[in-house]
């Protein structure tokens, strides 16, 4: 039996729509979601002047097949309206080795063709950066100072051990906070750089970020194009 080929699906919406957003998966048969608290800090002025720029996130994370990933995100952009600013964002993640069993549950859906294309105009990197608890804001508003559109914040807890603490010659506090930025590939540099120089090892928020390349997004623009057709690998 040919492995199933697998995928992570990121999807980040408004606390109140999550299970709307697991029926859709389920729908597909997609059986492994986990989902995290966060805090949204979308740029949006109106937000901003009502006082309302954090809303309460959930940050659903799935693995799904290749051959359902552009199925999946059609329906969210099309039937869940992602496209409308505010309304959440989804993207994918490439997987380079997984444990047998996450595609052992997909076996019986190794035969479904790709259903549709999507034409990107432009290319994504999602930028992760883990600062000390409490520097998320100072962080967000520099990323913010050079086009970035706004975050999504998890709270986290740092696991260094003391070999990594003494070479680095800082303290690492246990408490973290993870700010996750979705930018185009082109801004990504000159983001990065201002949160470095904001919130970096050199600062009080002991920050260090990276990035890593997005396969697809939904829920950044409407100008999405979907297209029949099998997907080629």
């Amino acid at each position: 039996m040919d492995i199933v080929k697998t995928k992570t699906l990121v999807t980040i919406v408004d606390k109140e729509k999550e299970e709307k957003i697991l029926k859709l998966f389920r729908r597909h048969k997609i059986t492994y979601s986990c989902s995290i608290n966060a805090v949204g800090t979308a740029s949006s002025s109106l937000l901003d002047y009502f006082g309302l720029n954090d809303v309460k996130k959930d940050i659903i994370i799935s693995i799904v097949p290749c051959n359902l990933e552009t199925k999946i995100m059609y329906d969210l952009h099309n039937k869940y309206e992602l496209y409308t600013p505010g309304n959440g964002i989804c993207f994918s993640l490439s997987i380079t080795s997984a444990s047998r069993y996450l595609s052992n549950q997909y076996k019986d859906l190794n035969n479904i063709k790709e259903e549709y294309i999507m034409e990107k105009e432009k290319e994504y990197e999602l930028i992760v950066l883990i600062v000390s608890e409490g520097y998320a804001t100072i962080a967000m508003d520099a990323a913010k100072r050079v086009g970035a559109n706004g975050g999504t914040l998890i709270n986290g807890i740092g696991l260094g051990t003391k070999e990594a603490t003494k070479f680095l010659g800082i303290t690492i506090e246990p408490e973290k906070d993870i700010v996750l930025i979705l930018t185009e590939k082109s801004e990504k540099k000159k983001v990065m750089q201002e949160v470095t120089d904001s919130v970096g090892l050199s600062h009080e928020g002991r920050g260090i970020c990276f990035s890593m390349p997005v396969d697809n997004v939904v829920g950044l623009t409407e100008n999405i194009k979907f297209k029949k057709g099998e997907m080629k690998n």
